[in-house]
């Protein structure tokens, strides 16, 4: 699999370090945006809601394009209350019924490159035992405040068959 890095400006401030033998998770998102967002533009998002850079460790676009974000050595800033122990990936587009740009199909070569992503992923770190979509923090950190629709409903629907594929593959 080809991982693009785009070109981010250094991080706007120093970001912590983890023991990436502790990641448990991998926790899926969608940007909430246009399909045709880019990494940059959610990076410039994130900086101006005063995040070092991106929060997610990885962007996969509706072609496919799969992108770096955040170091994988650093806490990511994209679940609070799980940040320390997962890995964020997020999908171009809006996945919720009811919003603006709403997306009710998943692009099936986006929905592959998570596919393949989440191998590599899960191979790269064998401690995740857990893929789950952002709505899913709330209930396991026990925390209503980060409550969110997150990965939106026709993503969600998808994890289920990233799980099958990511085992009937590892």
């Amino acid at each position: 699999m080809i991982i693009k890095s785009p070109n981010y400006p250094p991080p706007a401030f120093a970001m912590t370090p983890r023991d990436v033998s502790q990641i448990t998770y991998l926790i899926i998102h969608h940007s909430d945006g246009p399909p045709d967002q880019d990494p940059l533009a959610i990076d410039a998002e994130h900086r101006a809601e005063g995040f070092a850079m991106i929060g997610y460790n990885f962007v996969i676009a509706g072609d496919g394009t799969v992108y770096q974000g955040r170091p994988t050595n650093v806490v990511p800033a994209a679940a609070e209350d799980l940040n320390t122990p997962s890995i964020d990936v997020c999908l171009l587009g809006d996945f919720e019924p009811g919003t603006d740009g709403y997306q009710s199909v998943v692009p099936p070569v986006q929905l592959q490159a998570l596919k393949d992503l989440s191998v590599e992923i899960h191979q790269h770190y064998p401690t995740i035992d857990s893929t789950i979509g952002h709505r899913d923090v709330a209930g396991i950190a026990n925390d209503p405040s980060v409550a969110t629709a997150c990965p939106g409903d026709a993503l969600y629907a998808q994890i289920p068959a990233v799980k099958a594929y990511t085992i009937d593959k590892e």
